[in-house]
This record gives C-alpha cells, structure tokens and sequence, in this order.
C-alpha cells in the first residue's frame, strides 16, 4: 500500500494581491492611463517558476490562485511558462511584456524573479507587481512571503512521530536560503519530538539552472540514497523535482511528506 502523508505550507495569495493593488501604488483601471505603451486593462497574469504548471506543488498553487481569482472575483486572467536555461534578461523582457500588454497585477512566481522585478516595477511604474518567497522594495510591489520553517517545523514532528526507523530524510531542491529554512524548521521538529531521530539531508544541485527544482529523475534518486539508509519518512521542498521523490517513497512504501499543494494522489 502506497503511503502518503501530506503537509502544505500556504498557498500562493494570487487572488488577495488583487484586492491589495491600491495600497501597492496603483490599480487595474489606473494602468489604462499609465504606463507608456499600455493598453487597456487586460487583468491578473503570472509568470510560472522553473518547472512550470504541472509540478503538483509550487506552481501549481499559484495556478489554483489563478483559477480562484477568475471564477470569484471576475478577474481576466492569464499566464506564462518559463523556458529552460533563461536568464534575468529573459525574465525581465517576460514581466515587461505583460506590463506592457495591460496586465495588472502581474506576478513573479518565485525568488528567481527578484532582479527582474526591481528592474520592470521601476519602468512600470502605474502597475502593480507582486513577488513570490522574495523581497522587492518597491511602491508597486508586494512581496508574498512565507514562514516556511513553521511549516516545516511541523512536518519534522509528525517525521519524527511516524518513523520506525529513527532515520528520516529531506530533499532540497536548490542548496539556497528559502530552502534552508525548509530544512532548518525540519531538522528542529524532528529534535524537539526525539532527539534520537537521525536526519538525512541532501540538495539536488548547488543552482536552480542546473535542474534542482525541475528534475524528477534528480529527486527520485535522493529519495531512494535515503531510503537505502532506512530512511522511512522522506520530506521534499524541491518542486517538480519532489515528484520522483515521492515515487520513490511510494515504490518503497515508506512515507512522503508533500509541500506547497497537497500532494496526496501523486505515486
């Protein structure tokens, strides 16, 4: 039997950032008149992360807020893939066709949007942009951040509490910040519950270039290092990646703990 355990931090809060837009320094209807070369309001467009729509985490929980923000709140919506091997230029030419098209709010679904998104919000001045797990100062950015080590913290409990073993593991998807604060509130959650719990932990690649975040056959490989030195508990804040992370856990039949969607139907 397939055993897999769930724990999700927040959603991405696509859907509120449209009703904080005024606070951020500019509306939908003020970017009519705004920025030169915009047209009229087109509406909420996002600009996926790496490993695009279909991760079953990340992504696609910004997809979810999408969605929400169309069906409840009326808005006009659309978005936009990464492509593999972009650069800032690449990112910032994307966030800045949007801007231009009318877009507004238009969101940046990750950390790697950071120099891109200072360097549009600036141009754009009338729109309102909006930065997932970074921080961009700016007059028309929020920036949409999370405590991920709280949530992690609970996931190292409920590891520490389902483990036979007394071996437990975690797969980072980029050896950066954001996801060492994933790692830190695991490990603490595992030592406050028992202290005798042994934590694996490994990253997938040392950038996001190199497929840390994109790379099923990366984080199914991990998994299966881990679970080969008893691991029984294995979680992931890898996105796409975490997939085969999951598999393995699956094929093995020892517990997964998913991340940012609710990964429970994945095997």
């Amino acid at each position: 039997m397939r055993r897999i355990s769930n724990l999700t931090r927040a959603a991405v809060g696509i859907a509120s950032l449209a009703l904080a837009a005024t606070a951020c320094g500019g509306t939908s209807s003020e970017s009519k008149s705004g920025d030169e070369g915009a047209k009229d309001d087109k509406g909420l467009a996002i600009a996926y992360d790496i490993g695009g729509k279909g991760d079953q985490s990340f992504n696609d929980a910004a997809y979810a807020g999408l969605e929400r923000a169309q069906k409840e709140y009326g808005y006009k919506t659309a978005d936009i893939e990464p492509t593999e091997g972009e650069t800032d230029a690449d990112k910032e030419q994307r966030l800045a066709s949007l801007a231009k098209q009318g877009y507004n709010p238009v969101i940046g679904v990750g950390f790697a949007y950071g120099p891109a998104m200072k360097a549009v919000a600036e141009k754009y001045p009338k729109t309102t942009f909006g930065i997932v797990d970074s921080v961009v100062e700016g007059k028309n950015v929020a920036s949409l951040v999370f405590a991920e080590h709280e949530a992690s913290y609970l996931a190292g409990v409920a590891a520490a509490k389902a483990t036979e073993s007394k071996v437990v593991g975690f797969v980072g998807g980029v050896d950066v910040p954001l996801i060492h604060k994933f790692e830190a509130g695991f490990e603490q959650g595992v030592k406050d519950t028992d202290p005798k719990v042994e934590v694996l932990s490994q990253y997938l690649t040392q950038t996001a270039e190199e497929g840390g975040f994109s790379s099923p056959d990366k984080g199914r490989a991990a998994a299966e290092g881990q679970i080969e030195k008893k691991a029984d508990v294995v979680y992931q804040a890898a996105g796409l990646s975490g997939q085969g992370v999951i598999e393995a856990a699956a094929k093995a039949k020892v517990w997964a703990i998913g991340v940012d969607s609710d990964q429970y139907g994945q095997e």
